[in-house]
């Protein structure tokens, strides 16, 4: 019962608000550069490998679960790239399988700074899982038929998008689209043009880091933003991800957080009255760990602490990564400047 009222408040909030974020976004995202921007495949300069589990609102029945799984090289010629993504994100009764494949075409322009163009192209399933609820009769609260959820429904849609990503030995700055091919959806869950009662909207991620310090220091400063615009909202706020984040000696990265969250702010809030609503609002605090365990192995850690209207029902989203590199020069990890810090 608790799982199918969760699903129905969280559909019907974001279909009122029309500000649903559409994919699911990780705290950690500075760490899964592929899953934001196809043009980041290659960046490592080996195959790299990276996985990621994130636990949303524990605690609430049917609340989301995402794991993502990409991984990416350059070809022999480092001009080009390939890389790919596989995601599931569960949320109560829906189901979302994505794969996405990538490539990105790299343009040395001076030392050790790259511009990458990148394209990528999949497809997401959807899975609307009905069967599984649990009805219940408001007036007895007893279990009870319903005919509208004794069928599941099932959804194939492609999907491509593109970005552009330019890196150096101490920055980063990327801009990618997504999504550029957008769709309606009926109450049949049938691709429509009219009497929609789901979009998919074009979204836009712009992404930047720097990092202050000496090569030789032991301790040194990355702040780092993520910024996503989603069209379709009422207000037109975009959502932002604040990182500042402290490396030690080469290896272990303690990072602090602010996530704003737009209009989303209001979703099973105080403020669900459209006259009331935010248009922007602090959503959420960050707080992170990374480590480098062996020169090839590396793991982290982060929790995010809500601060929206959501976190009576909550006690925190979870986010566990993993990450491998193969195929690696030993001289790349003994030599300072071989060391990566995005």
């Amino acid at each position: 019962m608790k799982k199918l009222i969760f699903s129905l408040l969280l559909a019907a909030g974001f279909a009122q608000l029309a500000d649903a974020q559409q994919d699911a976004m990780y705290n950690m995202y500075m760490f899964n550069g592929l899953y934001l921007n196809p043009a980041y495949a290659g960046s490592q300069d080996v195959i790299n490998m990276m996985g990621i589990f994130r636990n949303q609102w524990t605690g609430l029945d049917g609340a989301p679960r995402t794991v993502n799984i990409s991984v990416d090289a350059p070809l022999r010629r480092d001009q080009y790239a390939l890389g790919g993504t596989i995601s599931n994100d569960r949320l109560g009764l829906t189901n979302m399988f994505s794969a996405t494949g990538a490539f990105a075409y790299r343009i040395k322009i001076k030392g050790d700074n790259i511009i990458a163009l990148g394209v990528q192209a999949g497809f997401t399933y959807y899975q609307q899982r009905n069967t599984e609820a649990i009805t219940v009769d408001p007036n007895t609260l007893t279990s009870n038929y319903d005919p509208t959820f004794s069928v599941n429904q099932n959804l194939w849609l492609p999907n491509v998008g593109a970005g552009i990503y330019a890196y150096g030995k101490k920055y980063f700055i990327g801009l990618s689209v997504p999504h550029l091919v957008p769709f309606s959806l009926n109450h049949n869950w049938q691709v429509s043009t009219s009497t929609s009662v789901a979009h998919q909207y074009n979204q836009y991620l712009l992404t930047a880091g720097y990092v202050f310090g000496k090569e030789a220091s032991i301790v040194k400063f990355r702040p780092s933003f993520l910024m996503k615009y989603q069209q379709g909202l009422r207000y037109n706020v975009p959502d932002f991800d604040f990182n500042a984040g402290l490396l030690f000696i080469d290896r272990i990265w303690l990072i602090v957080g602010l996530q704003t969250g737009g209009e989303a702010n209001n979703v099973l809030g105080s403020n669900t009255d459209p006259a009331n609503a935010k248009k922007f609002g602090l959503e959420g605090v960050i707080g992170m760990i990374q480590a480098k365990i062996t020169p090839q192995l590396s793991v982290g850690y982060a929790y995010h602490y809500s601060l929206s209207g959501i976190r009576a029902y909550e006690t925190g989203t979870h986010e566990v990564m993993v990450g491998y590199q193969f195929w690696y020069n030993k001289k790349r990890f003994v030599t300072p400047r071989y060391v990566k810090y995005f």
